[in-house]
């Protein structure tokens, strides 16, 4: 198989203060439109939180895109991201989720509070 980058763009608001030094940090997973969801990402990935939006990139290979059975087909991708700053969180982790298809397509633009 081969490896993909998604690329999701992160914003949050003006009002949330985010230190130097804070990272924005996510997990990838790959699921159906309801549950059935695997991690796909080698734990978090992390960006600096410099200005809003921030980009990660994770990368994963398009094998995990694939189910372990033929019942199931993975259309989703899902991810909580978080703003991080001296081990402590500085939001609350909301899941958001697109399908495959269209984060291909357009990439992922995710808002957080």
């Amino acid at each position: 198989m081969t490896t993909e980058t998604l690329k999701i763009e992160i914003s949050w608001p003006d009002t949330l203060k985010v230190p130097a030094g804070a990272t924005v940090n996510a997990q990838l997973w790959v699921g159906t439109a309801n549950a059935d969801y695997c991690m796909i990402s080698d734990g978090d990935a992390s960006a600096p939180a410099v200005t809003s939006p921030a980009t990660l990139e994770i990368s994963y290979d398009t094998k995990d895109l694939l189910p372990g059975s033929a019942e199931t087909t993975w259309d989703y991708f899902r991810t909580a991201p978080y703003l991080m700053h001296d081990g402590k969180r500085l939001n609350i982790s909301r899941i958001a989720k697109i399908t495959i298809e269209e984060a291909r397509k357009s990439g992922w633009k995710i808002a957080i509070a």
